[in-house]
């Protein structure tokens, strides 16, 4: 039986657009990746059932004719045998490739598993990348507007008199740094969209409708309610492909060994023979043993075994490198919330009141105009970093998600 995973998944965004998690069903339904590693796992499944049966049994047919009778079993000069011949795998060699070839199998399976989650995580990033893109292009448009409407409002209270040039210039200026960063962010929206449908396996520039929108200043804060690092430690070695893909990659070199030892003892070999001519059988049984290998057998061991050292090795850094990503995954988490939740607080918040101060003055004429540009610049660039900083929480959600190799909770919304 072949490994399979799901092919042919129909995902239907419907009239709210297209959720992370249907983009992630869409692109490991689509994704060449995931094609190559299937078939690389099925490749290795029929190399461990080419292992797994027994020796082959062969039949063959002699035809004898000549002065010689040594070749034929009735000694006569002219014979017509049959052969069947078998070896049977005493000393255990082939048993054991068949048990090294089950557990290549099966670390092969984990590591397409783990390219699996790998896969998922860059679907979820390029996701969020292409929410975050989409919100600061909107952003940028907003601003463009913006600038814009401060333009004509000191364009006009020039010719009334009541602003000087200066302010119309400077408006102007910020008019076409505007338009430049709205530029800039179109084009930062379009490569995010070819990153995403890259993953996806759809045509580059193919338009994406995403359920989500990060462009609203009250949007709320995820936050993430966390396990222990310990108790994150324990989820991923359950569940983390690379763990049991080094496990498994032991396990082989191990057999590898056991097999390379085994070249020491006999195997046995079987041939039945009849003449079809005079209806005469023989049976031979041959045991061969290597008397004098001359070190061959010995390095082959040696070798088999450094190998298996090098494999429990790699098993070891695999533990360290799991724990590491998880503690730094952990961290992130926490950092990122705590970061995004500050910077609401402390940076957008305060720069939505030191536009609508610098409004009010400049409506009461105690200001002028520059003001209400510098207000109006800072509050760009807090959308900006909040939009960057809730971008940060799922990326670093995402990257929980795979260093435990499943996601521990849901995250939820913080409502105040």
């Amino acid at each position: 039986m072949s490994f399979a995973y799901g092919s042919d998944v129909q995902v239907d965004t419907g009239r709210l657009g297209l959720t992370v998690d249907e983009a992630v069903k869409q692109g490991l339904a689509k994704n060449p990746q995931v094609a190559g590693g299937l078939a690389g796992v099925n490749a290795s499944l029929a190399t461990y059932h080419s292992l797994g049966v027994p020796v082959p049994i062969s039949i063959g047919a002699t035809r004898v004719n000549g002065t010689s009778t040594a070749p034929t079993l009735t000694g006569n000069n002219s014979d017509t045998i049959v052969d069947v011949a078998g070896t049977l795998d005493t000393s255990g060699q082939r048993r054991y490739q068949a048990a090294g070839a089950q557990a290549t199998y099966q670390s092969t399976r984990y590591q397409f598993l783990e390219t699996l989650l790998t896969l998922e995580q860059q679907i979820r990033d390029a996701y969020w990348s292409l929410a975050a893109a989409e919100a600061q292009a909107n952003i940028a448009d907003v601003s463009l507007k913006e600038a814009q409407r401060i333009l004509s409002l000191t364009v006009t209270q020039e010719k009334a008199g009541a602003s000087p040039h200066g302010d119309v210039v400077r408006s102007s200026i910020d008019v076409a740094n505007a338009k430049q960063t709205l530029l800039s962010a179109q084009n930062a929206q379009k490569t995010a969209l070819v990153a995403f449908n890259t993953l996806l396996a759809l045509p580059p520039l193919t338009p994406s409708r995403l359920s989500v929108s990060l462009s609203e200043d009250s949007a709320p804060v995820p936050t993430i309610p966390l396990p222990s690092v310990k108790e994150l430690d324990e989820i991923a070695k359950k569940n983390r492909p690379l763990l049991k893909s080094a496990d498994e990659q032991a396990k082989s070199a191990n057999f590898a060994v056991r097999q390379a030892e085994a070249a020491r003892l006999p195997d046995l070999s079987v041939m039945y023979q009849r003449s079809v001519e005079q209806q005469v059988d023989a049976l031979s049984l041959s045991v061969s043993i290597p008397l004098f290998d001359f070190g061959g057998i010995g390095q082959s061991v040696k070798a088999a075994r450094e190998q298996r050292k090098q494999a429990e090795a790699q098993r070891l850094q695999t533990q360290q490198q799991v724990a590491q990503q998880v503690a730094q995954a952990y961290a992130d988490v926490q950092v990122a919330v705590e970061s995004a939740s500050s910077y609401k607080a402390e940076i957008l918040i305060p720069s939505m009141t030191l536009l609508e101060m610098a409004k009010l003055g400049y409506q009461q004429g105690a200001t002028g105009i520059l003001p209400i540009i510098d207000a109006e610049s800072t509050i760009r660039n807090a959308r900006v970093g909040y939009i960057n900083s809730l971008l940060a929480i799922y990326k670093a959600q995402d990257e929980l998600l795979t260093a435990v190799g499943k996601l521990p909770v849901e995250p939820r919304s913080q409502t105040k």
